[in-house]
C-alpha cells in the first residue's frame, strides 16, 4: 500500500498504527480492497465479484490471498473480506486518481 493509500483511507476514518491488535488486519484487508478495485474496476463487477465462489474469486482477482479462508465455508471470513470489499468500492475514485498522475507523468517525461 503506498503512502497516498493510507493517507486516502485515513480520510475515510481508518486509523493505522493506532496500537490496536488490529493494524494487521486493517492493512491486509484494506491492500486487498486495492488490488479488487485495480482489477474489476467499476462497483457492479466488484458487487458481482462478491457473489461468486472462492475459485473464480481467484481467476478474476490474481493475487487474491488464501488469508480471507480461514473463517467461513463460504470460503472468506467475514471480517477481512468484508472490509476488503467495501474498501474496494472506495477505493474506486482513487484510481481515476492514479490514471490521471500516470498520464501527467507520461507527459512530463
Amino acid at each position: 500500500m503506498l503512502e497516498e493509500d493510507k493517507i486516502f483511507f485515513e480520510s475515510l476514518g481508518v486509523k493505522f498504527k493506532d496500537g490496536s491488535r488490529f493494524d494487521d488486519y486493517k492493512y491486509f484487508a484494506l491492500s486487498q480492497g486495492i488490488l479488487i478495485a485495480n482489477a474489476l474496476e467499476t462497483e457492479e463487477k466488484i458487487i458481482e465479484y462478491n457473489k461468486l465462489g472462492w475459485e473464480e474469486q481467484k481467476r478474476l482477482v490474481p493475487g487474491i490471498s488464501d488469508e480471507h479462508t480461514h473463517f467461513l465455508d463460504a470460503g472468506r471470513s467475514g471480517g477481512t473480506w468484508g472490509l476488503a470489499i467495501n474498501a474496494a468500492v472506495r477505493y474506486l475514485p482513487m484510481l481515476l486518481v492514479n490514471k490521471r498522475d500516470k498520464k501527467i507523468d507520461d507527459i512530463l517525461n
